[in-house]
């Protein structure tokens, strides 16, 4: 009896830790690479303030989840999670401040601190959404954050040749042969799952022709010498992103 007592009580306390929604964990790591994205984007497009407004959105987009899942953390997960609300504050300003963006650069003391901000926050939502309640669209949620990763380390290597994901952290250069591959991987993936909903279909049906626009572009991702289309890369991945996250919203 004192060992099922016992049982009981670890299963309590890991049903817990689990009220946090991975969704809510896996949506706030893919607001950390669009902004990342966004930040790229204001050197490309000079400041532009269309983009702006749109990465002011995605940071207040992102500062909701941080809040979602403080509100959900108990127990072990509290000092994680309140450590995310304080890195995203950061994020949140380092993202809109991009002194050089009107000049068409990317300053390296601002990419270089938005990289291990992006990068501390990843690493946080990962950590929390190993014990948080599973939804039903999480396999999506991580397709998207491939790709958004992706497309973050794109622009930034389009704004400036040293503002990789590398800058500033320990993270290996992106492999964007590999990377693309993943993406692929993953979509014929959901796909294969999704293929008696009509309207889920319609939708990757969509993300498919929209990734064909990107991946054609530029054949060989992997070539520094190969033409750049950052605004193209940036327009649909956005798109794509933005499917993904409406159906958990």
């Amino acid at each position: 009896m004192k060992r099922i007592f016992t049982v009981l009580l670890l299963c309590i306390s890991s049903l817990a830790e689990a009220q946090i929604a991975r969704s809510d964990t896996l949506l706030l790591e893919l607001s950390a690479w669009r902004a990342r994205a966004g930040f790229h984007q204001l050197s490309i497009n000079g400041n532009a303030p269309e983009d702006i407004s749109t990465l002011q959105s995605i940071l207040a987009e992102g500062a909701t989840y941080a809040e979602r899942v403080r509100a959900k953390a108990e127990g072990d997960t509290l000092t994680t999670a309140g450590e995310l609300l304080a890195l995203w504050d950061d994020l949140s300003a380092r993202a809109v401040d991009n002194p050089l963006a009107t000049l068409g650069y990317a300053d390296f003391n601002a990419f270089s601190e938005l990289n291990t901000l992006v990068v501390d926050i990843s690493k946080r939502c990962q950590s929390l959404s190993e014990a948080a309640s599973a939804g039903p669209r999480d396999d999506l949620l991580e397709m998207g954050i491939g790709l958004q990763r992706m497309a973050s380390e794109y622009l930034a290597l389009t704004a400036f040749p040293s503002a990789g994901i590398n800058t500033g952290t320990t993270e290996s250069s992106l492999n964007f042969g590999e990377e693309a591959m993943a993406f692929e991987r993953s979509l014929e993936s959901v796909e294969a799952r999704y293929k008696g909903d009509d309207r889920m279909s319609r939708m990757l049906a969509q993300t498919r022709t929209r990734w064909s626009f990107i991946r054609s572009a530029v054949p060989e991702l992997d070539n520094p010498d190969s033409a750049k289309v950052p605004l193209l890369f940036h327009r649909y991945s956005s798109q794509i992103t933005a499917d993904l996250m409406a159906l958990e919203n």
